[in-house]
């Protein structure tokens, strides 16, 4: 498998678990009357705001199952890649049976435990930073409403969004993470304060709607703050693609950490099972080697390992494969990793155990 196949796997499979992200970030903003959300937001309890939007497991599991799909995905292609064995059978003098060799069967088994907690813990970790990025962002936009003195029925409105014409809630800041959200308060008060160069930065903004613009550009040459209606359509809109920003992001870096996973627990299972040492299994890193790759995982590029045993960055964070987060590897290492373990199966040693390609 080259990393192309693994990207062209990822293409396949990341938009399911961006749509399950969306939709159930759409199913949140739904959850809650306005009047529910207000009275929560007034009182500060933050908690509660979560649980009536339903920011819990039950309403991410279908991310989970997205994710387990391509975890799937990851394990078939190890299995793919491994060599087809067949074992000699050991007969002294003449006799020549008319029967072929048995076949060594690579088999892979998703209800092997360390297969089910894997996907159980990758997928509490995920949910469980997507509720902790909630519960900061709605004490972000409480304290940033009570600092610039926003209407306090309008912070609810930032937080799940206004109705469209389509009838659906778009705009709101849930489903971001509290650096989004952030953004989207900036863009915010920018284009409130009147000062043009103030103004102007708005449209450094690589997500913005450019068809907007015009507004903006108007307001600055009248030497007035835009619209309080037209910021809440420019932030709105601008929000909405963050939020599909999240949605991409998200979807590339779990699909291909599930995908990477897979793989090395088939090959893993086939270790435990006795059919390879994984002393035969020789592991080496391969970075994408393109403008995106990460300066520290191109140094990395061509490290070599014993199956079992991680990689490790010039930082010195240790990864058992690409986006490895289970021995401490943080974001700066693993988001959107596009980087691919190779393996290689060293056959002269198999053969010495008995085996023999077929």
């Amino acid at each position: 498998m080259t990393p192309r196949d693994l990207e062209l796997l990822a293409d396949k499979l990341s938009p399911a678990i961006r749509r399950a992200f969306l939709q159930a970030v759409e199913a949140s903003q739904r959850a809650a009357t306005i009047q529910l959300v207000t009275e929560l937001v007034a009182a500060g309890r933050v908690d509660a705001l979560l649980a009536a939007l339903g920011f819990d497991e039950a309403r991410f599991s279908p991310v989970a199952e997205a994710i387990r799909s391509a975890f799937v995905g990851g394990a078939q292609a190890g299995i793919g890649e491994l060599p087809v064995l067949s074992l000699r059978q050991q007969i002294r003098g003449s006799y020549n049976p008319a029967s072929p060799s048995p076949v060594l069967r690579w088999s892979f088994d998703m209800r092997n435990p360390v297969a089910e907690r894997w996907l159980r813990d990758n997928s509490s970790r995920l949910i469980t930073g997507i509720i902790d990025d909630q519960r900061g962002l709605i004490r972000g936009a409480l304290q940033q409403g009570m600092l610039v003195g926003r209407n306090p029925r309008q912070t609810p409105l930032d937080l799940v969004g206004r109705v469209s014409e389509t009838g659906r809630r778009a705009g709101g800041m849930v489903g971001l993470t509290s650096q989004q959200a952030q953004f989207v308060a900036n863009v915010r008060q920018q284009l409130a304060s009147g000062e043009p160069r103030q103004m102007a930065a708005y449209f450094g903004r690589q997500r913005r709607d450019k068809r907007l613009d015009g507004i903006v550009n108007r307001a600055i040459k009248a030497g007035k703050p835009v619209a309080p209606a037209d910021i809440e359509k420019i932030a709105g809109r601008y929000s909405d693609r963050l939020l599909a920003l999240r949605g991409e992001v998200i979807a590339r870096t779990e699909s291909l950490t599930a995908m990477n996973a897979g793989r090395e627990e088939s090959y893993r299972q086939q270790v435990e099972a006795g059919r390879v040492l994984p002393e035969n299994i020789e592991c080496d890193w391969s970075a994408t080697g393109d403008e995106r790759t990460r300066h520290s995982h191109a140094a990395m590029n061509g490290q070599k390992r014993r199956f079992g045993d991680p990689f490790q960055t010039p930082s010195g964070a240790l990864m058992h494969y690409p986006a490895d987060t289970s021995l401490g590897a943080g974001p700066e290492e693993t988001i959107q990793c596009r980087c691919m373990k190779q393996y290689r199966i060293n056959m002269t040693a198999e053969v010495l155990r008995g085996r023999q390609v077929r």
